[in-house]
């Protein structure tokens, strides 16, 4: 069928096809809604072809899923290829985050993404979660933001993430990121992780 759709397509057709297709494997999750809270034109082009997405892109070893209580579109890798690698800063921004956007939803029903700010981001880190005992260096912390920011895993509302007043919009796309038994799972990774790490920092003083 697949084949069939492509022949009836217009090399016009093809190429917005071929486009959109990349860019949802790109990204992995399109929302519905976009910055002005209209349904997004990529969002709404899959919507209307979801089958000829599935045909496709079952064809390479990926499924297409649709979440239509939260409004984003997202693709797995059947076999487990192409999953992206994060490094311990950023999974540890990006679990933060899951802790805000939970915290913030559960006190407004209905809400559906969270806005917050840079400072409150590594406040909590810091002060809270105690993975870091002070901010870390902000080149690393802008290519962690640019990394999640690429995956639709958040927006920014300012010019940057350089200023501890900057606030960005974490997106519902993150509840599929890290799902509640991935999220718990990770966190007790990350608790072990960081008392091994101390561990280590405590014998290696005692040598002196």
């Amino acid at each position: 069928m697949f084949l069939e759709k492509l022949d009836e397509m217009t090399d016009r057709e093809k190429d917005e096809f071929s486009k959109i297709c990349n860019m949802l494997l790109s990204v992995t999750f399109v929302l519905r809604d976009n910055a002005e809270r209209r349904i997004s034109k990529e969002y709404r082009y899959i919507e209307n072809r979801i089958e000829l997405f599935e045909e496709y892109l079952g064809l390479c070893g990926w499924r297409i899923y649709k979440d239509s209580q939260y409004g984003i579109i997202y693709v797995k890798n059947v076999d487990g290829y192409n999953k992206l690698a994060l490094n311990k800063l950023t999974t540890v921004m990006l679990l933060t985050m899951r802790i805000i956007f939970e915290e913030q939803r559960s006190q407004a029903s209905g809400v559906y993404d969270v806005c917050t700010t840079v400072g409150e981001l590594f406040g909590k880190i810091v002060n809270e979660i105690s993975v870091y005992s002070k901010k870390p260096p902000q080149k690393d912390i802008k290519e962690s933001f640019t990394i999640l920011e690429n995956h639709n895993l958040i927006r920014r509302l300012d010019d940057g993430y350089d200023d501890l007043e900057n606030r960005f919009i974490i997106l519902p796309s993150i509840l599929i990121a890290i799902p509640n038994d991935k999220f718990r799972s990770m966190c007790e990774i990350l608790k072990s992780e960081t008392m091994e790490e101390r561990n280590e920092e405590t014998d290696e003083d005692a040598t002196y």
